[in-house]
């Protein structure tokens, strides 16, 4: 069988570093005159680097375009994208992304060659998941998981510092890399296919 399986772009299609180094943590760097640290594992900017409310606006005015633009893939994301590809799955993207970033989000995507089917644009992604059937989704914002779970849709949450507090959950499997999400994808299918790749 063939599936819809949903997959987020940012933290998950992109390797943003460590997290004491991360993109984020280096470009508030390059923009503001004092050093910024991370400070609590959040995933509200301001909390976990200490911004106010300003500050934050003038980072994503300034250099949100950047990170989207010079952050680098995750390793084995386009490996098993490629292999879900070929094997007739249906590749859709949704991301938090404000919409005035398509054009530099499908440029990253064709420069690193990475396959999908559809992109969108939608922070509010339960709904989505269900009307697009997704069979999972695979995303490392936890409340976006809790959401989509509820709708008896699996989800892998790929671990970051901002949801390791998170509890399990019967429907999220947690990952650490591409390489554990593809062992889980290849389980999740593996429920309703024949045993092989992802056919």
């Amino acid at each position: 069988m063939k599936y819809n399986i949903g997959i987020d772009i940012d933290g998950v299609l992109t390797d943003e570093g460590e997290r004491e180094n991360s993109i984020w943590l280096q470009k508030m760097n390059e923009l503001f005159d004092r050093e910024i640290i991370l400070k609590e594992y959040t995933y509200d900017l301001r909390k976990a680097f200490g911004l106010t409310e300003q500050e934050l606006n003038h980072f994503l005015e300034i250099k949100l375009p950047e990170v989207y633009a010079n952050v680098g893939p995750a390793l084995g994301a386009k490996e098993t994208l490629d292999e879900l590809h070929q094997a007739g799955h249906n590749l859709i993207l949704i991301t938090a992304r404000n919409e005035i970033f398509r054009d530099l989000t499908e440029n990253w995507l064709e420069k690193h060659q990475i396959p999908y089917n559809e992109l969108h644009h939608d922070d509010d992604k339960a709904p989505l998941a269900v009307k697009k059937e997704l069979a999972l989704f695979i995303d490392d914002r936890k409340e976006n998981a809790v959401q989509i779970a509820a709708e008896n849709i699996p989800v892998i949450l790929v671990n970051k510092y901002h949801n390791l507090n998170f509890k399990k959950s019967s429907n999220i499997l947690k990952a650490d890399n591409w390489s554990e999400i593809r062992k889980k994808i290849k389980l999740l299918l593996s429920k309703n296919t024949p045993a092989g790749k992802f056919s």
